[in-house]
């Protein structure tokens, strides 16, 4: 998927992914770790969840999944 990063440094950081549908998806950092997503309750009750996994953030909001690399986040 398409997606655009805005970092805030310190490892904080917006990730906003375009799923193939043109719906968008945001998911939030905090010192470079994934602290959660856009979810609402349009969403059918969805919940967030972020593990690592390597350099791998490894994050599912509802039925979605996503692998967000460190270097997305971090800019390295």
């Amino acid at each position: 998927c398409d997606f655009g990063v805005t970092r805030t440094g310190n490892g904080d950081a917006t990730v906003v992914i375009t799923r193939p549908d043109g719906s968008k998806r945001t998911i939030m950092f905090t010192g470079g770790r994934a602290t959660g997503a856009d979810i609402s309750q349009a969403d059918g009750g969805a919940v967030f969840n972020a593990q690592r996994d390597g350099d791998l953030n490894l994050i599912k909001a509802g039925d979605e999944r996503y692998e967000i690399p460190d270097a997305a986040v971090s800019g390295g």
